[in-house]
């Protein structure tokens, strides 16, 4: 098991010194071998990881390449002039980097819903084309703590690297910033409308084994509810049978909301266990998607 450090920061001086321990990357001529002779490739030129001594991907010559410490230190710096409290969470995968910012004193309240969240902001980076330069808004519910990722919001912005607004990458950072700050209108939608759709258990666990294929991330979401997973293994097809149980028996006919449903996932992606940060990364679009769309509309497997 990789293990995938995660680096706390409160101030900028702990961004700098945290950033300088992420990859670096070069932007290097890319050539040819043609019949013994080396030969430039035009219009074209290599990433390289040389932190990791990798070649990464090929690109066109008026890429931009962004570090991952150019980018988070960016936004680090352009928050101090803000005057802005921040805490930021960075840590790598491969060749993308991810940085969780969370502002401080920027919490925002439904009363009406009892909930209250506090704002920030996701930053992803890739050296291999992956992603773009991604800068998402991020809400953690503060009842639970849960990260939650909205990329369905007019405020997400993910450019390509060859862009010609990354050539001011500060002007680009601050900008996105105060784009960010206060979108939280469609928020609050969304989280009374998945509050008051709720169905029953077993189609719950119909909507989970279809957005997540693999048993051990329907196991660690599910027992969030109270349902156990059994799987029984045929011997001779080894294929596996798989059937659900609620585990309280007064209550067999409970509904479940789609917000409850919503935070199961939630809370597995921000404490589980052997979850990689490109994982995490991928499965917050299977929980937004969830958040957005009324469980009546969710797609459904046949059988469990």
């Amino acid at each position: 098991m990789i293990n995938y450090p995660v680096y706390e920061c409160k101030t900028i001086e702990q961004v700098k010194d945290a950033t300088t321990k992420l990859d670096k990357a070069s932007m290097l001529p890319l050539k040819i071998d043609d019949g013994g002779v080396l030969k430039d490739v035009e219009k074209f030129k290599g990433i390289y990881n040389i932190s990791k001594g990798k070649f990464c991907s090929a690109v066109v010559s008026h890429y931009n390449l962004i570090q991952h410490k150019e980018y988070f230190d960016g936004f680090a710096e352009a928050l101090k002039r803000l005057n802005l409290k921040f805490k930021m969470d960075i840590k790598q995968c491969g060749n993308k980097a991810f940085a969780d910012i969370s502002f401080i004193n920027k919490n925002i309240k439904f009363d009406k819903l009892n909930e209250e969240f506090i704002t920030g902001i996701r930053l992803i980076n890739s050296y291999d084309k992956s992603t773009g330069l991604h800068a998402v808004p991020r809400f953690t519910r503060l009842a639970c703590t849960n990260g939650m990722i909205i990329t369905r919001n007019d405020k997400t912005l993910s450019v390509k690297h060859h862009s010609k607004i990354l050539e001011d990458i500060q002007r680009f950072i601050e900008k996105r910033i105060n784009d960010i700050i206060g979108c939280n209108g469609e928020l609050q939608v969304w989280v009374s409308s998945s509050i008051k759709d709720s169905i029953e258990w077993e189609t719950c666990c119909k909507i989970i084994s279809k957005l997540f294929t693999q048993i051990k991330h329907r196991e660690e979401i599910l027992k969030r509810l109270g349902i156990s997973v059994i799987v029984v293994k045929d011997k001779k097809t080894n294929k596996k049978a798989v059937s659900y149980v609620w585990n309280d028996d007064k209550q067999k006919k409970k509904k479940i909301s789609r917000w409850e449903l919503y935070n199961a996932i939630t809370n597995y992606l921000t404490y589980g266990e052997h979850i990689t940060p490109h994982i995490e990364n991928i499965f917050h679009r299977y929980a937004e998607k969830l958040l957005i769309t009324p469980l009546i509309e969710m797609p459904i497997t046949v059988g469990i």
